[in-house]
């Protein structure tokens, strides 16, 4: 029998069906064979009564025995020649009701006392057995009926219940995502549920790979760039230096400085982002002075854009927590800010245990609030309005990382704007978790 979900749901719901009619054809069997085996005992005490009145009325010959009653029924009194006709089984019964059993004939038989002496009645209920019988066979026939019917209905029911998942599980099956899984490994489990549990795994173990592989490449890319980043970011302060360079000059050796700390900030968010959560490092560190110096990284652009920058959060209050990716969320807010707010007024400050980072900018409308963290959102609006060429600025992959290394921390982070004329601007609440205050 096979072992798929369709079949065992069309057998459970047969089995069903057939307990159920059975329970009932045996319920109607019972109360038919009591039924009849009452009606026969009242037919013979109602023949008795009227026989024994017959007899007080000397209505009989009581000489001849049996006494002819009438169809299926005789009587014999006690005597000589009731002793000579009485089949033996009839012979010392007690008073009262008996139920007897000669051969192929089953009698219901009723012992009394008369004027004229004891009296045995019997009625000959073969007939009524032979009845009961031909309704238990009927009861069996409807048993087997009801049973093909049940396991077609079961069938049909199953299909349309499990017919969708019996699809699936015969389509992932067909689907092999990694072709070095053992075909025997494959084909252990014949069930939906085991194709789906196959297919979900081997799934899961190629998304594990590629984790590990994607872990991998940003181990190595910080590993192998770290390194000549800061030796030319060492050669470009050295350069910087000489006073002979002239003003532009200057400014090109500091705009290549922050471009250099632009690519290793990149570099660590790629970083923290493939790191595993059970892999963060939290340590004690002053909140005020990281905002400052992720503040001076970004003075040039934020000077460049008009965006001026409040640090409001002050010095010695210490947050327990992973200080990098901290940093990495503060760079995309404030780069954000710096992108699509300025020339503005930007405020960081502690609302409580809430880090809030809020402008003074134009504000983000109502109905692209909801998606500010999705990747390329703003690349995508750019596109469909056709209004502006995109920038580097317009990649909208800021505010997704800044949500995603959030996530990965256990932070939350939220966002509310305004953008009337009487009150405009954009805020951001970063809510640490418990471990971390």
């Amino acid at each position: 029998m096979s072992n798929t979900l369709l079949s065992r749901v069309t057998w459970a719901m047969t089995a069903t069906v057939a307990l159920f009619v059975g329970l009932m054809a045996v319920f109607a069997f019972s109360i038919m064979y009591e039924q009849e085996d009452e009606l026969a005992d009242q037919l013979v005490q109602i023949e008795m009564h009227r026989l024994i009145e017959r007899i007080e009325a000397g209505e009989f010959d009581t000489t001849r025995q049996p006494l002819e009653i009438g169809p299926r029924t005789e009587a014999w009194l006690a005597g000589t020649a009731a002793d000579a006709t009485m089949p033996a089984r009839l012979r010392g019964l007690a008073a009262g009701p008996h139920e007897i059993e000669i051969g192929d004939r089953v009698l219901h038989a009723i012992v009394a006392d008369s004027s004229a002496g004891q009296l045995t009645l019997v009625f000959d209920a073969t007939d009524n057995e032979e009845r009961v019988k031909r309704f238990g066979l009927i009861m069996l026939l409807l048993w087997i009926i009801c049973l093909a019917a049940g396991y077609w209905l079961a069938r049909a029911t199953a299909g349309i219940v499990v017919g969708r998942l019996h699809a699936i599980a015969e389509r992932i099956a067909e689907w092999d995502p990694d072709a070095s899984t053992p075909t025997l490994q494959r084909a252990a489990r014949k069930d939906e549920a085991g194709r789906l549990l196959e297919a979900f795994n081997r799934m899961q173990d190629r998304v594990d790979r590629s984790i590990a592989r994607e872990r991998e490449f940003a181990a190595n890319l910080s590993h192998e760039i770290r390194t000549p980043l800061a030796a030319l970011r060492t050669d470009i302060e050295m350069i910087s230096l000489d006073a002979r360079l002239a003003p532009e000059q200057q400014r090109r050796f500091e705009r290549m400085a922050h471009a250099l700390d632009e690519v290793g900030a990149t570099i660590a968010a790629a970083r923290a982002l493939s790191r595993p959560r059970a892999a963060l490092k939290r340590e004690a560190f002053d909140l005020g002075a990281l905002i400052e110096e992720v503040c001076a990284t970004l003075a040039a652009r934020a000077a460049a854009a008009g965006l001026h920058i409040v640090n409001a959060v002050p010095a010695g209050h210490f947050l327990h927590a992973d200080r990098y990716a901290l940093q990495i969320v503060l760079r995309n807010l404030i780069g954000n800010a710096i992108d699509h707010a300025a020339p503005a007024r930007l405020a960081i400050r502690l609302e409580g245990e809430t880090l809030v980072v809020a402008d003074d900018g134009p504000g983000i409308a109502a109905d692209e609030l909801p998606f500010v963290f999705e990747r390329f959102h703003h690349g995508r609006l750019v596109d469909q309005t056709g209004t502006a060429e995109a920038t580097d600025a317009d990649h909208g992959l800021g505010l997704a990382i800044a949500r995603r290394v959030c996530e990965q921390q256990g932070w939350l982070i939220r966002v509310t704007s305004a953008t009337s004329a009487a009150q405009h601007g954009t805020r951001f609440e970063l809510v640490f978790d418990e471990n971390s205050t």
